[in-house]
């Protein structure tokens, strides 16, 4: 018996290369069409695929799945080697943009979020799964949001790469996400409110230093000015 098949590839980029918007794997199997929601991209080469496509695509027919077409999206669409740097980084609205089309272009494929802890504290982070999930319940109020499960599998919104490394030989499967409230529009809120207290402490602890500091600063001056002019009349 010879079985075979062939994994189509296509590759939504800019020009040079640099960020990547989507990058779709058709099976080539009759299946459940995905859009996948993780942190960035690796690969710009049709004949490539990271640890994390391959974990994705080595478990899509496993028991009570079938996968027949994978969009995976990104909160950055910037490309990255290694671990994305948050030094400098800002909400990607035109990457967003392009998955909110996405999602309204393709209203019968499940939307798995799979962004995993990584990053969790960067604000660009968090603005950009805000936004997302607000888009998402715009167009889609209803929705059932998925991630990734497996026996013992309790994380959050698990990485496929991660899944791949802790969950690799278990069989895989989809089981509801919930949106925390972090990710709402109110919890983000909360969240930019308790940040700006934080900053103003820290603003207050520092002047309440420098106020505590102050006349031991101006005594030591005038220690230092009558030593010089103790050596000076000398």
């Amino acid at each position: 018996m010879n079985i075979s098949g062939v994994i189509k590839t296509e590759i939504i980029c800019n020009e040079d290369r640099s960020h990547v918007y989507e990058i779709t794997k058709d099976l080539g199997v009759e299946g459940e069409e995905i859009i996948l929601l993780s942190l960035y991209p690796t690969i710009t080469e049709v004949n490539s695929m990271d640890l994390s496509t391959m974990h994705m695509i080595n478990h899509c027919s496993d028991e009570g799945l079938q996968w027949g077409k994978i969009h995976f999206v990104y909160l950055f669409s910037k490309v990255a080697g290694s671990k994305l740097s948050t030094r400098g980084l800002v909400e990607d609205k035109e990457n967003l943009e392009y998955v909110r089309k996405l999602i309204a272009e393709k209203p019968n494929a499940k939307i798995v979020i799979a962004f995993g802890s990584s990053m969790e504290r960067c604000p660009a982070a968090i603005a950009s799964k805000v936004n997302f999930f607000a888009a998402v319940k715009e167009l889609r109020p209803k929705e059932e949001l998925w991630q990734l499960d497996a026996i013992g599998m309790e994380e959050e919104s698990p990485h496929m790469l991660f899944a791949g490394i802790r969950y690799g030989n278990c069989s895989w499967g989809l089981r509801h996400y919930i949106v925390p409230y972090r990710y709402t529009p109110e919890g983000y809120q909360s969240y930019l409110v308790g940040k700006e207290a934080a900053r103003e402490r820290f603003i207050q602890n520092v002047l309440g230093r420098k106020q505590d500091e102050l006349p031991k600063m101006e005594e030591k001056q005038k220690k230092g000015k009558k030593k010089n002019e103790d050596t000076e009349s000398k």
